[in-house]
């Protein structure tokens, strides 16, 4: 270690947590920036869900952090400092051989080939739903979005064929996940001081029913000697001999997953849409655009604040030392708009992904190295199949002049009135 090099952490906002939680909620990329202008690319946050938080908005350092997991580095455990409630079995909670072992269970299922199958009957659910969205008043597109992507993948990913008990599945995550605010507040668990205290028993409670419907569906698939072709007839005979409490304790965390970041994407993607008619008949139209315009919507509304690393032991970054325990983010709302990477890129332009993609680093809608989004595939395919079906049944009209703000919802970014839009008769 050189002279020059310190151990302390950097410097950053100096209001207290409550006040930066607050701040970060409510105009994240906005506090991000202001933070970044006074005191440089690397400085330290301090949340009421995690103390002390290292922002590094530098391109070349995000390679080297996301590829430091498991061995300096671990996702899962940055994530429970964020959210204490999320299982370490799960593939989002979990580190070293837990995260291996639920990741390697679930990656044939979200395959691109598996999910390229299920494209057509995405496509119909889609269209189911688009016929009951309202018509002549505006409405939110975020709680819509996010009820027909629960029966999508409730449907068509976990195995639950009938659509009454996907519908009661669907509604009890909405549930558990539900927090008041706009922007709405992050779900405290243990450690995060009396709001915590009072809230994780709560959340416990809304869990319980989901926890139930869960463990119902295992056993069905246990009954009927499941097939391995979807999540709970995978998880059903991974090995028999394991708790259904286990495997609902592992399945939980990925319904969280599963909702909240895909219908913020797509939403984002609606609400850009309904801001420029002649980019949604486009989009409805011509493949070969969407990824295009898919690609330009998450760099500038990503679904994600940022990748998180709870460091393992010491790691030196620029002239310091940081010391082990600490937690790193890495803002993807920043990093996604580096001039260096971007030209203009404040502008919505999708013709820049004809040249080229960024230099490694600069964008991060699916995180990197070990811990990348193992829903892409997903993601992707409900943008291509999902959007298209529902445009072919109406067109999105934004209701507010401006383009809606990013607020944040535990870590994912969510528009600060839900999308609002109006629903047009195509």
């Amino acid at each position: 270690m050189s002279e020059r090099t310190r151990s302390d952490l950097p410097p950053g906002p100096t209001a207290g947590p409550l006040a930066q939680t607050a701040a970060l909620h409510r105009d994240p990329l906005g506090m991000l920036r202001r933070a970044r202008a006074r005191h440089g690319p690397v400085f330290t946050l301090r949340l009421t869900t995690a103390r002390p938080l290292v922002v590094v908005d530098d391109v070349e350092q995000v390679d080297p952090l996301l590829h430091a997991d498991p061995g300096a580095a671990h996702a899962g455990a940055a994530r429970r400092r964020l959210f204490p409630l999320i299982s370490p079995r799960s593939i989002l909670g979990g580190d070293g051989g837990r995260h291996h072992a639920a990741r390697h269970r679930m990656a044939e299922l979200f395959a691109a080939e598996a999910v390229s199958a299920r494209r057509a009957e995405m496509a119909i659910l889609a269209a189911q739903h688009a016929v009951r969205w309202p018509r002549r008043r505006p409405f939110a597109l975020l709680p819509r979005i996010r009820a027909l992507l629960d029966e999508v993948f409730a449907r068509l990913w976990l195995g639950v064929r009938d659509a009454t008990r996907a519908h009661t599945l669907g509604t009890a995550v909405r549930r558990m996940l539900w927090t008041p605010g706009n922007p709405p507040l992050a779900i405290p668990g243990e450690g995060d001081g009396l709001l915590g205290t009072l809230a994780t028993p709560l959340f416990r409670r809304r869990r319980t029913p989901l926890a139930r419907l869960l463990g119902e569906e295992i056993e069905r698939c246990r009954r009927a000697g499941g097939t391995a072709d979807d999540v709970l007839g995978t998880l059903a005979r991974d090995d028999p001999s394991r708790p259904t409490e286990a495997i609902v304790d592992e399945l939980i965390p990925l319904l969280m997953a599963a909702q909240e970041p895909p219908s913020s994407a797509l939403s984002w993607l609606l609400e850009r849409l309904g801001r420029d008619g002649e980019l949604a008949e486009r989009y409805a139209a011509d493949a070969g655009a969407r990824s295009a315009v898919l690609r330009e919507t998450l760099r500038l509304r990503p679904p994600a604040l940022g990748a998180l690393r709870r460091l393992t032991r010491p790691w030196e970054l620029r002239d310091r030392v940081l010391p082990a325990g600490v937690v790193v983010l890495l803002p993807i709302p920043l990093l996604q708009r580096d001039p260096r990477a971007f030209a203009q890129p404040g502008r919505f332009r999708p013709e820049r992904w004809s040249s080229g993609s960024p230099p490694p680093g600069a964008y991060l809608p699916f995180g990197g190295g070990a811990r990348r989004c193992v829903g892409e595939h997903l993601a992707h395919a409900y943008a291509d199949a999902i959007v298209p079906a529902l445009l072919r049944r109406g067109r999105p009209q934004a209701v507010w002049p401006r383009p809606e703000r990013m607020v944040v919802r535990g870590t994912t970014l969510v528009p600060h009135r839900s999308a609002l839009a109006r629903w047009l008769t195509a």
